[in-house]
């Protein structure tokens, strides 16, 4: 039996669709907030005292001054050794009854320009003061001649 246009399925989104078409959406959205009802809650953690958080998290910051101490303790004598083996080379005293091989005397000023320039507040103990030094120690070491 063929059925009229108003009965037929029509697309969802499209005018003229039978008003019961939504009615399935709203039943999914009924099903989906019983679900929640049902679940059990989440246990607590056990209460702990201010003064326990206190402890352990003075206990962790000991933690770090000692991390702190040995990173700090890393990065400056790697800088104090680029720095030691640098100012030999460029002395003449990085092989022994070998001649040095110095950068051109062109490169030397730009290097003492480069010193010159540099400007940092030790007493202040800036972590940017450390990263200009470093730049400059990286800087010093492209302008060697290869095999330095």
């Amino acid at each position: 039996m063929p059925m009229e246009p108003s009965q037929e399925k029509q697309p969802k989104g499209t005018p003229g669709a039978p008003a019961i078409a939504a009615a399935p959406k709203k039943k999914a959205a009924a099903k989906k907030k019983s679900q929640g009802k049902g679940a059990k809650p989440a246990k607590k953690e056990p209460k702990v005292s201010r003064e326990e958080l206190g402890r352990q998290a003075a206990s962790e910051v000991l933690k770090l001054r000692a991390l702190l101490k040995e990173v700090g303790s890393a990065v400056l004598d790697r800088l104090d050794g680029e720095a030691a083996s640098l100012g030999l080379f460029l002395r003449g005293d990085a092989l022994p009854g070998e001649k040095p091989v110095l950068p051109s005397a062109r490169v030397l000023k730009a290097m003492l320009v480069c010193f010159a320039t540099l400007k940092v507040k030790p007493k202040k103990g800036r972590v940017k003061d450390l990263d200009r030094i470093e730049a400059l120690m990286k800087l010093l070491a492209g302008k060697m001649p290869p095999g330095a």
